[in-house]
């Protein structure tokens, strides 16, 4: 009996571990993807591409690389998953933007 107590517990464990590493690794994508917009919408910038209408929307994405990156800066949890979700918003914000008034 403490044999299956025990390995139901590894079990557990290793689900657990896995769970975190995953949860871990989406945070960070997303946030790398943030940063990707933001770097396109500067580099967008320093050509001339953008106009005095789309000019904000870029403005926005680069906002939103900047919350992207201030999650590595904030180790609670829970205002870590605030600011992350601040900058998907920025940048799902941006582009669009970018993209209705080109």
């Amino acid at each position: 009996m403490e044999e299956r107590a025990a390995a139901a517990e590894a079990y557990r464990t290793s689900v657990s571990r896995l769970q975190h590493t995953a949860h871990r690794n989406m945070r960070q994508t997303v946030a790398y993807a943030t940063v990707f917009v933001a770097v396109m919408a500067t580099w967008m910038i320093f050509i001339g591409q953008p106009t005095p209408t789309t000019f904000p929307w870029y403005a926005v994405s680069i906002l939103s690389g900047a919350f992207g990156l201030s999650t590595y800066v904030v180790r609670e949890p829970r205002p870590r998953l605030y600011v992350l979700a601040a900058a998907v918003v920025l940048a799902v914000v941006g582009v669009t933007g970018i993209f209705l008034t080109d």
